[in-house]
């Protein structure tokens, strides 16, 4: 090694320091010094080089090996890219934070301070001091750890604080659903959520409800529901080990990782599964325990209201409802009719309410018997649901009178429904009732609202349909009159 980059202490008068102090000093002072070239190589070092690196007491092991042989992979990247280019422009660096390997593998980390200079000879060495802070970074990601940690946490109960005050003032099923989705989208940034909640009665295939919106080609509707266990697929393997009924759906819409977590209740010794949550993600998910358990304490909550919402939203229906045929009645056809009026004053678009009363009826009631007569009147619910679209509401008023709500058709649309629910119920009747004759007496109301028409009110609208069903049975019954509201 050149005699320039020896460890030698400056000042040797009389009144300076110690010579063999300094050396002493510089030698073995808890920190790492040392003289780098431009090329990593290490020209010279003191004892706390050799100690912060973890090799043996071997005074010249260390010159001429280069500096990158103990840096981690990403300090050499820092080291590279970024240390030396801002020293060669800047001559100095200060407080730059870089990691080791030394000889037992373990990682150190030291603050580096260095400065570029001169050399007898014009070239430039870099004088470098390390100061090894492994507690200290140690220390630090501890302290970051646990910040995370209570960061976690307390995102982890605000959001179980919002599920539980959400479910405590829910109407029913639906609020269960959506909250639960909300929920568990929030906890984990799923692409896709779902939830489901399966027959009471205990028989996992039946699907009762589902909210959510699930991966393109992937279905739930003809799935088990899930074993009593949380379901985690981390990566594509896994799904393919785990679920490898589902992989090739799986992969056609793009799922990488998913977990599915069971709401469970036990009862009498034996878990029985009353639904899922199911949460799909694009790219292979670490996961993490917290995400897990956050899951785990949404399906604990939904199990311990799902009962009285189950309840809730069966009394609502058979508020509702029709006990006789299952259709709506006439407050909730009412409602319905309302949105519906109220629309389609905003968007423009006709509706139509069909009256109908079945006539031929009263003689089957007292002919064959009022069994017979409430056969029927499913018959003809069934049958007028089916002539109509999903998005229209089919509802028994009372005794042999039912009433229609229809969105988005003109006034030659309309008559052909009309037509349509006649000519259902004039098809021939099985059972007890056969060869008894039924026809409808049909009454239509049409509007198509104007710019800056107020909607009607729903009793005046299905009161001009009464109105036109009557004109209709005045008529010679088994027609159809229509009204268009406001002409």
């Amino acid at each position: 090694m050149s005699a320039s980059y020896e460890n030698r202490p400056e000042g040797n008068d009389a009144h300076g320091p110690d010579p063999d102090r300094l050396v002493d000093l510089l030698q073995h002072t808890p920190a790492a010094l040392f003289v780098l070239g431009l090329d990593g190589t290490i020209l010279a070092h003191n004892e706390g080089m050799r100690v912060w690196l973890g090799e043996s007491d071997d005074a010249a092991g260390l010159r001429g090996r280069n500096i990158v042989e103990w840096l981690t992979a990403s300090s050499r990247l820092l080291y590279e890219t970024q240390v030396m280019p801002r020293l060669l422009e800047t001559g100095r660096l200060r407080e730059v934070m870089l990691e080791i390997r030394d000889s037992d593998r373990e990682r150190r980390a030291a603050l580096i301070n260095a400065q570029l200079r001169r050399t007898e000879d014009g070239g430039k060495v870099a004088y470098i001091a390390a100061v090894e802070t492994t507690a200290r970074a140690a220390f630090e990601k501890q302290l970051v750890s646990a910040q995370r940690a209570a960061d976690i946490a307390h995102r982890r109960l605000v959001l179980l604080q919002d599920a539980t005050s959400a479910l405590a003032v829910a109407n029913g099923l639906d609020d269960l659903g959506e909250t639960l989705g909300r929920a568990a989208s929030r906890a984990t940034a799923a692409a896709w959520t779902a939830v489901r909640l399966v027959d009471p009665s205990g028989r996992a295939d039946v699907t009762v409800r589902e909210w959510g919106i699930s991966p393109p080609g992937v279905e739930l509707d003809a799935r088990p529901a899930a074993s009593d266990q949380q379901l985690v697929c981390r990566d594509a393997d896994e799904i393919a080990q785990v679920v490898p009924q589902d992989a090739a759906a799986l992969r056609m819409a793009g799922i990488e990782a998913l977990v599915v977590t069971p709401i469970t209740r036990l009862v009498d010794d034996r878990t029985v599964v009353l639904g899922e949550i199911h949460c799909w993600f694009r790219r292979a998910r670490s996961l993490e325990s917290d995400e897990l358990e956050t899951l785990l304490a949404l399906a604990a909550q939904a199990e311990r209201v799902v009962d009285h919402l189950r309840l809730r939203d069966r009394l609502r229906h058979h508020a509702l409802h029709d006990s006789l045929t299952g259709l709506p009645n006439r407050t909730l056809f009412e409602e319905r009719l309302e949105r519906m009026l109220a629309r389609a004053a905003e968007s423009g678009e006709a509706c139509t309410v069909l009256f109908l009363d079945l006539d031929g009826f009263k003689g089957i009631n007292d002919q064959r018997g009022h069994g017979v007569g409430d056969e029927v009147l499913r018959t003809i619910a069934t049958r007028l649901t089916a002539v109509c679209r999903v998005s229209d509401t089919v509802a028994r008023l009372g005794g042999d009178e039912f009433l229609i709500a229809a969105a988005r058709l003109d006034e030659q649309t309309a008559l052909q429904l009309a037509e349509r629910v006649r000519a259902a119920v004039r098809r021939p009747l099985e059972g007890a009732a056969a060869g008894s004759p039924l026809s409808a007496s049909v009454g239509a109301v049409h509007w198509m609202p104007a710019r800056g028409d107020a909607a009607p009110a729903a009793a005046d609208v299905v009161a001009a349909a009464d109105a036109a069903m009557y004109e209709a049975k005045h008529a010679g019954k088994d027609g159809v009159r229509v009204r268009v509201w406001g002409g």
